[in-house]
């Protein structure tokens, strides 16, 4: 997994009474969080994560959830389009789909059609599909990413018992069609086709009350490698994150590519940084962070941990690459294997009683993933350069304001 986090440019530093040195490449992301306990921000503090089946479920995006709108308020998230794929239950929201749709992941190398970074697309005419979504917390805003074009039809949108809106995706010209829409506090919400076309869903997102508040959206795809990046439209791609305006883009791919004993890894520097560089291009105001990859054990070829354990020496070339990236670009790079404990960490985790890593030393059990979680935002908010913490300052200087 990977985070990279590039302060792309140079920002007046936050002044705390309690002095704050950011971690390197995260001074834009800490400057957000400045202006927000300041009083002088109305927008959501937003964090866009990326990456694989690490975060496909929210097992390792829960914690760091959690702790940031623990802190500044829950200002809703992204979601995938319907139900992608099995087990899909993001915290917070029961999601639905009935009838008709075609489900199109982005993850085969031969994928058509338009993805964005949800990497799916879900796409009915049926006037009887249905696709739901209950919240747990009042909704104050939906937005839609749907994919238009001359052939493409209305949808009806639902919001808890008012009368559903008729919204229209055709466009002249095909491309991204983003749909916002203000809701009075619903939990409810109903989309379906209403003819004209088929629609084709890549994503939607809820907004709630808090003001401020924290986005974190986090879109994982199981299997998904850096290179599923090539197979999105990298124009819809360039406009989402355009709109999301983040504070924070998290990119965590890299364990599927250490267990690739084949990887090229100079083509693989070669496609992170061109990604890279649309992000920058889309968001140049946002610090990036690149996430170099958990432990990980399988059995066959590697350095040996027991038992026929090996470690894929390719994890360790990947984290490499990502931190010789982090360093050219003054980005942020956390590697997530020494917080694991390095090699052979992953085979010792599933050892453990009760083990915090699943047998195929691959993925995080709960406590594992809580466990790393908590290590991840230790890097990202408590320890600055100078070794302070960040968040213990933040915490006596808002004390001081109050």
């Amino acid at each position: 997994m990977l985070i990279v986090a590039l302060a792309i440019a140079a920002v007046p530093s936050v002044s705390f009474a309690v002095q704050c040195v950011p971690p390197q490449g995260l001074d834009r992301f800490h400057g957000a969080i400045g202006e927000i306990e300041a009083n002088r921000r109305s927008r959501p503090l937003t964090i866009l994560h990326l990456g694989d089946s690490h975060i496909s479920l929210d097992n390792f995006t829960r914690g760091l959830r959690k702790r940031w709108q623990e802190a500044y308020g829950d200002a809703g998230r992204g979601l995938m389009p319907g139900v992608p794929y099995r087990y899909y239950a993001p915290d917070g929201f029961d999601a639905g789909m009935s009838g008709a749709w075609d489900v199109a992941s982005s993850l085969p190398a031969d994928a058509s059609g338009p993805f964005g970074i949800q990497g799916f697309r879900v796409s009915s005419g049926d006037a009887s599909a249905v696709m739901t979504l209950r919240s747990e917390q009042p909704v104050t805003r939906i937005e839609i990413d749907a994919y238009g074009g001359p052939g493409t039809g209305a949808l009806l949108l639902k919001l808890g018992d008012a009368a559903a809106l008729k919204l229209q995706t055709h466009r002249d010209v095909p491309g991204l069609v983003r749909l916002s829409v203000p809701a009075a506090n619903v939990r409810n919400v109903r989309l379906s086709p209403a003819g004209g076309g088929a629609i084709h869903i890549l994503g939607w997102s809820v907004s709630s009350p808090a003001t401020p508040g924290v986005r974190y959206d986090s879109f994982g795809v199981v299997a998904a490698t850096a290179s599923i990046t090539e197979r999105w439209d990298a124009n819809v791609v360039r406009q989402q994150i355009a709109a999301l305006k983040p504070d924070l883009v998290i990119l965590g791919y890299g364990t599927n590519e250490g267990y690739n004993n084949d990887l090229d890894l100079d083509g693989y520097r070669r496609l992170v940084a061109g990604f890279i560089r649309l992000v920058e291009t889309a968001a140049p105001d946002t610090s990036l962070a690149l996430l170099g990859p958990f432990d990980g054990a399988r059995q066959g070829t590697g350095a040996a941990c027991g038992e026929g354990w090996a470690t894929p020496p390719n994890l360790d070339g990947v984290r490499g690459v990502l931190r010789s990236l982090a360093a050219a670009r003054g980005a942020f790079f956390w590697d997530g294997g020494a917080a694991m404990g390095g090699s052979c960490a992953a085979d010792a985790w599933a050892r453990e009683d009760p083990p915090v890593m699943y047998a195929d030393r691959v993925h995080l059990r709960p406590a594992g993933a809580e466990r790393l979680s908590a290590a991840l935002w230790a890097a990202l908010m408590e320890k600055g350069q100078d070794g302070a913490s960040c968040e213990a300052a933040r915490r006596i200087n808002y004390k001081d304001r109050q």
